[in-house]
């Protein structure tokens, strides 16, 4: 008998960059929020994941088309800890038996893994076809993410969260003004993130999956 298996759509694989240089306490707080962090997210969309390796994970999600915005939340999230990540992203079938990412096949989990073995200077890199316009658009939106400030990534990841709120709204869990989370949005050229996040949703992966 076939042991059943569910299939997802998308994958990121990640390494965090100068984890060595943290300190054991410090290495050890990051793990745990960063696993806080990936099983809310596994129970709000039902993705799987995987950590590894002491320093990197995996995670996969039933559809693709949300691929880059899940990448760049996993981005900020590291941004406004004062630390970076590499993250690889891939496209494809994913066969996952029992929610345990370490067995699962499929050819976009090779094609991230062999991506992040590349990554350089770039920590955003998509490891699948698409036009020259929009691989030159994820190297831009690399470079305006590496120059984000600890404040702007915080506020720049609360807007994404929440699903774009009222500035009034995030000035009140930033316990700062409206006009303050305004400039900081703005620094983080939030619209021009937010206008990608669509271009990828809709232009690039198919909704239905």
């Amino acid at each position: 008998m076939q042991t059943p298996y569910e299939i997802y759509q998308g994958v990121i694989t990640a390494d965090i960059v100068n984890s060595q240089g943290l300190s054991e306490a410090d290495y050890q707080d990051l793990m745990k929020v960063l696993a806080e962090h990936l099983t809310q997210l596994s129970e709000e969309i039902g993705a799987v994941f995987h950590i590894f390796r002491g320093d990197s994970f995996q995670i996969v999600f039933k559809q693709q088309n949300t691929l880059f915005l899940h990448a760049i939340k996993l981005r900020l999230f590291f941004l406004r800890q004062g630390l970076d990540v590499k993250l690889s992203l891939a496209c494809g079938d994913i066969k996952v038996t029992a929610n345990d990412l370490a067995t699962a096949t499929g050819e976009a989990l090779i094609s991230a893994g062999r991506g992040l073995d590349t990554i350089k200077n770039e920590r955003l890199l998509y490891n699948g076809i698409a036009n020259e316009c929009f691989l030159l658009n994820i190297k831009f939106i690399d470079l305006l993410l590496s120059k984000l400030s600890i404040k702007q990534a915080h506020a720049l990841l609360l807007y994404l969260q929440q699903n774009r709120p009222e500035h009034a709204q995030l000035a009140t869990q930033l316990q700062t003004s409206r006009a303050n989370v305004t400039k900081l949005l703005n620094l983080a050229h939030y619209t021009l993130i937010d206008a990608f996040i669509v271009l990828s949703e809709t232009q690039l992966f198919s909704k239905e999956m």
